[in-house]
């Protein structure tokens, strides 16, 4: 099973996403924290300090992008003297808008709304991200997404539906199991 834990700068995107306060921010981290330990990467298990730190942090680059980004070949050379390496390609995954698409809809579910499900139409998903059809890759990589992430989909009428066997035109019901 592939492992598509929170990183920092998923959950900042998230918070940016939702415009939060610095108290609503706080409060957010914390529960994140306490409810879905079991999805936090590895590197911040044990150590919620270092999460909260490394999350605001990446909510003011991209907040601030510009000016950041102006200190980051700087940042580059301070690693590179000290024999750390940085590959961007190292942390992407074939179809990293799916990975990032369902951990912002299970905390939008989880946290921020009422709602206890998204709706929507498969051949929107995929238009979204610029797909106009599935592929077998496609449907197993939404379907792995949705198994780490424990979400299931249902049809109308709440019948459980498997995202390989709807057609592009089906209303599905994304929900937390």
């Amino acid at each position: 099973m592939i492992e598509l834990y929170y990183d920092a700068y998923s959950i900042a995107y998230f918070v940016v996403s939702q415009d939060m306060g610095s108290k609503s921010q706080m409060e957010f981290l914390n529960k994140l924290y306490e409810l879905e330990y079991e999805y936090l990467h590895p590197l911040y298990k044990g150590n919620k300090k270092k999460m909260i730190s490394d999350v605001l942090y990446w909510a003011d680059y991209l907040i601030d992008k510009e000016t950041l980004d102006k200190e980051f070949p700087k940042i580059e050379r301070d690693l590179k003297d000290k024999g750390v390496t940085f590959v961007k390609e190292d942390f992407m995954s074939e179809y990293p808008e799916f990975d990032l698409f369902f951990m912002l809809m299970r905390l939008r579910i989880r946290f921020i709304t009422d709602q206890h499900y998204t709706r929507m139409k498969l051949r929107t998903l995929l238009k979204n991200y610029g797909y106009k059809r599935r592929s077998d890759a496609i449907t197993a990589r939404l379907r792995e997404c949705m198994m780490f992430y424990h979400i299931q989909t249902y049809l109308k009428g709440e019948e459980e539906c498997d995202i390989r066997d709807i057609t592009l035109d089906d209303m599905i019901t994304f929900r937390l199991l």
